[in-house]
């Protein structure tokens, strides 16, 4: 890949970009053995699918929602993995204006308790402190996943829909402002870590964020503020990759580029180096691109809040990713290159004769959905008892309810587990309005798991064209192998409906 830069740019990197390219043509970010077959997507019907969160319109307001994968971190360490797992899923809808109402989960264990316990309470402590009900939750088992659990978290959120914010219109001269915890040297190189097979380092466990759930609701809290007072119209938050891929995407999604003043950035250790700044994932922060004259304003609700803030750049017309420390400029490449990555040939050789469905152990019990809170915010309508996986939640403002089921497809069977989902909420009284999933697969250089995957979004395309609903959002996470073991092809879905007016 360095090659393939190095030629497009006619001059060699430093260390510095290529500590840059590691994490933006990782898996992870780059999606580069998913991409092509994701924009075959059902889309007809989804708003706003191409950025933080996707969803669709009820009336004056809309749900967006979005499911991501924290598989590797679970791994390593199952209570912040999982934890933050949330808190990070909770930021994609919170940075389109969304206020978060709902969590849900979709877990897949093996044999390892303290992954299993470590995960519930990871999930558990960090919704229930921010006040955001837990209120769908599939729990499955299968020894496939004794070395890599998968850990699928689904954030819903409710937003104006003419108040929704993009971070696709940035301007020339707008600031950019990073908002919330002083950024550490935790969650290094957690893009990368999350796109290779799993090796059980200790070292691993600095690609692992920490949690602060505290810090989150204030910035909940104070990110809504920020936008109900228009202070902001272009934001992004900090997930895989930090800074980097927070900046890049804001610059790259509308047409422009960023200057970067590293020395700027507000941290928590004196030792910490640019490469470090950049590619840090420290939890609880959110990018703000502001106008000058609404610093003033946006920086009293952040103080209200207490919550750290520092103005680290600008956004620039030219098209080029610009990072300066301490006066000296140490990195400079166009933004389409920094954040596109090269096509990579696919494998689609392979047969799909054991590729059909199959099912696997419900382990879900009263001792793991207790753990969660699943009535705060008063929208609940149901109780977890009879099915944990649905529940059913009021949106007052638009005299209304919408249905919440999660389900898996494990090893095929991708069509039948969509189509017996849809059944499931029809009979209840509501109409399909769209998914967003997580297609967690093993190592996508060795066949038959790319044949696997088309077959995927293929099953997902019949069913979405049938039951007329689109897929909203989603995730993919590849590598999903710890040595000599590899999971079972899980496709982790959560499915909205909506109720005809009431």
């Amino acid at each position: 890949m360095i090659d393939y830069v190095e030629k497009s740019l006619n001059r060699k990197l430093n260390e510095f970009e290529k500590s840059l390219f590691s994490a933006t043509y990782s898996e992870h970010c780059g999606y580069l053995h998913s991409k092509k077959l994701l924009s075959k997507l059902y889309r007809k019907g989804a708003i706003y699918y191409k950025e933080n969160a996707g969803g669709f319109r009820i009336g004056k307001h809309a749900i967006l929602f979005k499911m991501e994968s924290h598989n590797h971190p679970c791994a390593v360490e199952p209570f912040n993995g999982a934890a933050t797992g949330i808190g990070g899923i909770i930021r994609d809808v919170l940075a389109m204006n969304a206020e978060p109402i709902a969590l849900c989960n979709s877990l897949k264990f093996g044999d390892n308790e303290r992954v299993k316990n470590g995960v519930v309470e990871g999930i558990s402590f960090y919704g229930n402190c921010i006040g955001v009900p837990t209120v769908s939750t599939e729990v499955l088992y299968d020894k496939s996943y004794t070395f890599n659990p998968l850990v699928n978290v689904t954030a819903i959120g409710l937003a104006k829909y003419d108040d929704i914010v993009t971070s696709s219109c940035a301007k020339p001269g707008q600031k950019l402002l990073l908002a919330g915890s002083a950024t550490m040297k935790d969650g290094l190189g957690g893009a990368a870590f999350a796109s290779k097979t799993l090796k059980n380092r200790k070292e691993d466990k600095l690609s692992i964020q920490i949690a602060n759930p505290f810090m989150k609701k204030k910035l909940i809290e104070a990110t809504l503020e920020i936008f109900r007072r228009k202070l902001v119209l272009c934001a992004q938050d900090c997930g895989a990759a930090g800074i980097l891929s927070s900046t890049s995407e804001a610059a790259f999604k509308s047409g422009l580029g960023v200057k970067l003043e590293l020395e700027r950035v507000h941290t928590a250790d004196s030792s910490i180096t640019p490469e470090e700044i950049m590619l840090s994932e420290t939890q609880e922060r959110m990018l703000f691109v502001i106008d000058e004259d609404n610093i003033t304003e946006a920086a009293k609700i952040l103080d209200k809040y207490r919550i750290e803030y520092s103005l680290i750049g600008e956004v620039i017309p030219q098209k080029v990713y610009e990072v300066f420390y301490q006066g000296k400029l140490i990195g400079s490449i166009p933004t389409e290159i920094l954040v596109t990555p090269p096509e990579v040939k696919l494998d689609f050789s392979g047969d799909l004769s054991d590729f059909t469905g199959e099912k696997i152990k419900d382990i879900n019990s009263k001792d793991i959905f207790e753990q969660y809170d699943s009535t705060v915010g008063a929208r609940t309508m149901l109780e977890p008892y009879e099915n944990p996986a649905y529940n059913e939640l009021l949106i007052r403002e638009e005299n209304t309810s919408i249905c919440i089921y999660t389900l898996s497809a494990i090893n095929g069977g991708t069509y039948e587990t969509l189509r017996d989902g849809v059944n499931y909420i029809s009979q209840r009284g509501y109409i399909p309005m769209g998914i967003t999933n997580c297609l967690n697969f093993p190592n996508p250089e060795h066949a038959p798991v790319m044949l696997q995957f088309k077959k995927t979004i293929d099953d997902m395309n019949k069913a979405c064209e049938e039951f007329k609903f689109p897929v909203c959002s989603g995730n993919v996470s590849f590598y999903n192998e710890a040595e000599n073991y590899k999971i079972k092809p899980s496709a982790s879905f959560t499915l909205i409906g909506i109720k005809n007016k009431i």
